[in-house]
């Protein structure tokens, strides 16, 4: 459902990306490398949006479904310029948010991430050694406790590294828009952290 406007809504994402031109050319080892290439960066982002794993993997498996689907209706023009990264996040993002929709309720946590951005440590303080991984799954809870808005905004600019040109691209928010959000998401995030440090302070 709203598949149709969701086909629609790509046509502005340009770019003269490689394997778009052969996914364009129909060769036949172009969908398999645009998986290969896009699964774990998009498999991360579902995970920390989601927090479950299996469910984050059912995501990018329908994104990639999706993705398929709306190539095989494109014209070879079209496909040319298609710039394949932020689209697919952009697919991704949708699924998430449907997920969400019919779920209205917490999930278990994910283990903690790796190979993140470590940029977004900058939530964690000085931690490190045996208390990394404790605090790090604070974090992704925190992170679940932030809008909608500003969890999608951070986990692409923190855990994806997406620049702020390519996050408005993804969600269709005027760029400003995406800098408050993450700048808003960070703040939230701190003082959540903060807060729970200092009430469980003596565990």
């Amino acid at each position: 459902m709203g598949m149709e406007r969701e086909l629609e809504s790509e046509n502005e994402m340009g770019g003269l990306d490689p394997l778009a031109w052969r996914l364009a050319d129909g060769d036949p080892d172009a969908p398999r490398e645009l998986v290969e290439r896009h699964h774990i960066e998009l498999y991360r982002y579902a995970r920390a949006l989601l927090r479950d794993a299996p469910a984050a993997e059912d995501a990018v498996q329908e994104a990639f479904e999706r993705a398929f689907v709306a190539l095989g209706k494109y014209p070879e023009e079209r496909i040319e310029t298609l710039s394949l990264r932020p689209w697919l996040y952009r697919i991704t993002l949708n699924v998430v948010r449907n997920a969400w929709r019919q779920r209205r309720r917490e999930v278990p946590m994910a283990e903690t991430p790796e190979g993140t951005d470590e940029r977004f440590e900058t939530v964690l303080g000085s931690v490190s050694g045996a208390d990394y991984k404790e605090a790090w799954m604070d974090a992704l809870e925190a992170l679940g406790r932030l809008t909608e808005r500003q969890r999608v905004a951070v986990a692409l600019r923190y855990l994806e590294d997406l620049p702020y040109a390519e996050i408005a691209e993804v969600t269709g928010w005027p760029e400003n828009t995406c800098k408050t959000l993450v700048r808003r998401g960070i703040g939230r995030l701190g003082g959540l952290l903060s807060d729970e440090s200092d009430g469980n302070g003596g565990r």
